[in-house]
């Protein structure tokens, strides 16, 4: 997932509104809002300040959001394909609703998505405009072959389900319980706290560097079928049965050419850097000629 779109909070958003609300450095008089002993703040000193202190990552924000935008509609990418793409994340996840989902991404994946329309328009349409880009890349299978040997492990995956308690206690008792043949998918309805537990508690599969540590180590040194001992971390305590895992390179040979394409691409920074150069971009006000980063020749 791509999260270099995700850099927008509420204190800067605050910079587009007051702007537009009042006219900004360059309306008229701006009302008082706020008396501190002799002195008066005014709507047009916040708003200068704001734009001192973050205007110049939201203007850069809004241009890549604007090229983002023309560039998935060149592509033909609307929000029926997003849909299907968000359909697909629940899915691939184990969840039904919009905020199972987001608790799972913000909890286990620690990703900074605070609402559905911030994960559409930041995540999942940069994701398929990526892809896309991604597809139109054609490998051999001597360079798929080559790509995996370097890469191995780091392409190995894991497909698991937990329970996540809050407490060790707990965590023995559902432990005790599963150990005296109670179902899993039971045990997870019941007890765990985690947004995957109305699907029984699966993950889908998850490559290196997706979980929180301590998980991470104990899924991938376990063998599919086996029931982990439980694992603390910062979430709480975690039931871990790992249930597939892909090792080989016929197992991981669709994982293997999209991670091979990625690498004969630019980074996402880089990407978004080359479509900016890319568009046609003319700054108006000269005063905001150095705030948005172009590296045309």
């Amino acid at each position: 997932m791509y999260l270099s779109f995700l850099k927008m909070g509420t204190a800067v958003a605050a910079v587009l509104c007051l702007a537009s609300c009042t006219g900004g450095e360059h309306g008229g008089a701006s009302k008082e809002i706020v008396q501190v002993n002799d002195t008066a703040i005014t709507e047009e000193a916040l708003t200068a300040e704001l734009r001192k202190r973050y205007g110049r990552q939201v203007l850069q924000d809004m241009v890549q959001g604007r090229i983002m935008d023309d560039k998935a509609r060149q592509l033909e990418i609307g929000s029926e394909q997003v849909e299907q793409e968000l359909q697909s994340l629940k899915q691939q996840y184990g969840v039904e609703t919009d905020e199972e989902l987001l608790t799972l991404l913000q909890s286990q994946f620690q990703l900074p998505v605070q609402s559905m329309e911030s994960l559409k328009n930041s995540v999942l349409k940069p994701q398929l405009v990526r892809r896309q880009m991604n597809e139109s890349v054609e490998l051999s299978d001597e360079e798929k072959q080559a790509y995996f040997e370097e890469h191995q492990e780091e392409l190995e995956s894991v497909s698991a389900r937990h329970i996540l308690v809050e407490d060790e206690e707990t965590a023995a008792t559902v432990k005790d319980k599963l150990a005296d043949g109670g179902s899993f998918e039971e045990l997870a309805a019941e007890y765990s706290t985690d947004g995957s537990a109305s699907n029984g508690g699966e993950l889908g599969f998850f490559k290196h560097g997706q979980m929180v540590e301590p998980f991470e180590k104990a899924a991938f040194s376990m063998s599919p079928g086996s029931i982990s001992e439980p694992v603390e971390t910062e979430f709480g305590y975690h039931i871990i049965e790992v249930l597939d895992r892909k090792t080989t390179y016929e197992e991981l040979e669709e994982d293997v050419a999209k991670a091979a394409r990625s690498a004969r691409i630019p980074s996402q920074q880089e990407w978004m850097q080359q479509l900016m150069n890319d568009a046609d971009i003319q700054i108006k006000d000269s005063m905001y000629d150095d705030w948005i980063q172009l590296q045309k020749e």
